[in-house]
């Protein structure tokens, strides 16, 4: 048998983090730590719902998950949820697409972003909760003032996150490229969209939340369907189980569109260059 050299690193010597801290941290163990977590929240709070807090407060996981039942099963969560989706979706695409337009546009256009920029703050700064009221008296109650409240509120945040994209391109290379002959379609093409792009997906990212949340607003205010209302109809009914359920909802979606678009921006990123 071959003897083990003495001054081999062991496990230990390699990571020194104790045994139970190395293994939570794998990837199977996160996962169980983070159900366990999960576990004992909906325990403690099923034990303390009508118990120690009264129940028309906090309901409870069990008449949450009751209730998710019976909207799936008469259909009404799927009807409310795909009119919730469809608006942001369709905002949340005219957004992005005239965000990074513009930006890119503004990028290549000092001059006229010059000229700009103080009516573009002003209109960023503007709460977008302000424009609710006006888009439902401009288009109604149904899913167009929606759309317009979810674009114009990723628009502003793709247009930034563009422009700064553009002004974070290093200039010197930019004249080098122009020295050497280079056209302005040629820089664009080949250096400022691909080096703006991890600015526009960490826009498109983040935004995501910003445009359900647009689109819940909206529902709110004046909508006769969609997460948004089923959430507020409950709410004037006083039913807490429908607004834990219809919030859990809402909950569910947004780290799911999350996570879609985190890994679409990391294997665009490994497929370039």
């Amino acid at each position: 048998m071959t003897a083990v050299p003495a001054d081999r690193p062991t496990d230990q010597d390699i990571d020194p983090r104790p045994r139970l801290t190395r293994l939570v941290l794998t990837t199977t163990g996160l996962v169980v730590t983070r159900l366990l977590i999960i576990g004992v929240v909906l325990l403690a709070w099923e034990l303390a719902s009508g118990t120690l807090v009264p129940k028309f407060w906090v309901s409870s996981p069990s008449a949450i998950f009751a209730r998710l039942v019976q909207w799936i099963a008469d259909g009404s969560l799927w009807r409310h949820l795909e009119a919730t989706l469809l608006a942001m979706g369709v905002g949340y695409v005219i957004g992005c697409l005239i965000g990074v337009a513009t930006g890119l546009a503004l990028g290549f256009m000092p001059f006229v972003q010059r000229i700009l920029m103080p009516y573009l703050a002003g209109l960023y700064a503007l709460p977008k909760i302000a424009l609710a009221p006006l888009f439902i008296i401009l288009f109604g109650i149904d899913i167009e003032s929606k759309i317009a409240l979810v674009a114009i509120t990723v628009f502003f945040m793709l247009l930034y996150n563009t422009l700064d994209g553009v002004r974070d391109v290093d200039g010197d290379l930019v004249e080098a490229l122009e020295l050497m002959g280079a056209t302005r379609r040629e820089i664009g093409l080949k250096l400022l969209i691909p080096a703006t792009l991890p600015w526009i997906f960490t826009g498109m990212r983040i935004s995501v939340r910003y445009a359900l949340t647009a689109a819940i607003l909206g529902e709110v205010i004046g909508a006769n369907r969609g997460i948004g209302y089923l959430i507020e109809a409950s709410a004037g009914q006083y039913n807490t189980t429908g607004v834990y359920a219809g919030v859990l909802v809402l909950v569910i979606c947004c780290v799911t569109l999350t996570e879609l678009l985190t890994r679409a921006e990391t294997s665009t990123r490994r497929g370039g260059p």
